[in-house]
């Protein structure tokens, strides 16, 4: 029995984003190689594994999301973006105890160096802190593991609600989102990268945070959207905003996408209006604060560029898709997801 092709058209998502879209960092094609390098010299994936990683591109998004990035902090964040990579994929084949036991392993590594394990993660996990230490600033090292912290008990949380086929209300999932996507992981590299700290002062004030998580949301819902065909496909829906509005609202996919696209452009408002309000912490921090909010926006605008030039989401369809914003749903239960992405 045939079933009916379900098409839906994305909202114009460049049309919704002003920033200026950066070039790639000069560093991207040698650190690629050698940052894939790295990964592949601990053996945690198998062959399927690792050509996911290879059409996700990870490296391809620092480029975009950190143009301004020396040579070495470049390296170090495709490092840092690859080992989450890691963690995601071993912990999506995982039940929700195993998954718990892996992202535990994953922060008790990262935050106490006196912790042994034997496993290929701890091994990675163990080359990657041994690194960023002799480069990290204190402010920025702390940040970095309150939101590794967090994320990895996002994740762990993620699979269990996974293994029973939960699916969270809005309301439930937005706070979860912005952790068990790491994006706040990957924001905390910005003052990595322009060798800045910003004190707890800033992430405290509540104007910051306006502008800080709309930044995070516009990357969690426009992955969300984007992954939403290979997600269901693969039977893995129950993390992701298309879901989730689709069973509290009782949407269409197109009427959760329309919603989506809203939600974005609300973001967009409110993270350029809220900018402009910050207050002045004096002028040395101010002038940091103003280097890391434009790297968020670098990051949101390289993100987005990112979607549409890897071939994770849309495979060799990318630039129709780019263009006609037209997507046809995959049917379901495909059991090798390369056959979406290749």
């Amino acid at each position: 029995m045939s079933s009916a092709v379900i098409q839906y058209t994305l909202p114009d998502l460049f049309s919704l984003c002003p920033f200026d879209f950066s070039k790639p960092s000069p560093h991207l094609q040698e650190c690629s190689a050698e940052s894939k390098a790295w990964v592949a010299s601990f053996n945690v994936f198998n062959d399927k594994q690792n050509a996911i990683m290879e059409k996700s591109q990870s490296e391809l998004l620092c480029a975009l999301a950190y143009p301004y990035a020396g040579r070495e902090g470049f390296r170090t964040t495709c490092d840092f973006l690859n080992l989450l990579f890691v963690l995601d994929h071993l912990s999506d084949d995982m039940n929700g105890k195993d998954a718990g036991a892996a992202c535990e392993v994953f922060y008790r590594v990262m935050a106490d160096p006196d912790f042994k394990h034997e496993s290929d993660l701890a091994k990675i996990v163990l080359d990657f802190r041994q690194a960023i230490v002799r480069s990290a600033k204190p402010q920025f090292f702390k940040h970095l593991l309150s939101n590794l912290k967090r994320y990895t008990k996002a994740v762990a949380h993620e699979a269990e609600l996974r293994e029973t086929g939960q699916v969270h209300d809005l309301i439930n999932f937005v706070p979860l989102r912005r952790e068990n996507s790491a994006v706040r992981c990957c924001f905390t590299f910005i003052e990595y990268n322009l060798g800045i700290e910003l004190p707890d002062a800033v992430f405290d004030n509540p104007i910051f945070q306006s502008v800080y998580f709309a930044a995070v949301d516009m990357v969690c819902w426009t992955n969300d959207l984007l992954s939403y065909n290979v997600e269901q496909a693969m039977g893995h829906t129950s993390n992701n905003i298309v879901t989730v509005l689709m069973q509290e609202k009782d949407a269409s996919v197109q009427e959760a996408a329309d919603c989506i696209g809203v939600v974005l452009e609300q973001l967009m408002t409110r993270f350029l209006k809220d900018k402009f309000r910050l207050p002045s912490w004096g002028a040395d921090i101010d002038r940091d604060v103003a280097l890391y909010v434009e790297g968020l926006t670098r990051w949101v605008g390289g993100n987005l560029v990112w979607s549409f030039q890897c071939s994770r989401y849309f495979g060799t369809a990318n630039n129709v898709t780019l263009l006609t914003r037209l997507v046809t749903l995959y049917p379901k239960d495909i059991e090798d997801e390369q056959e979406f992405r290749s």
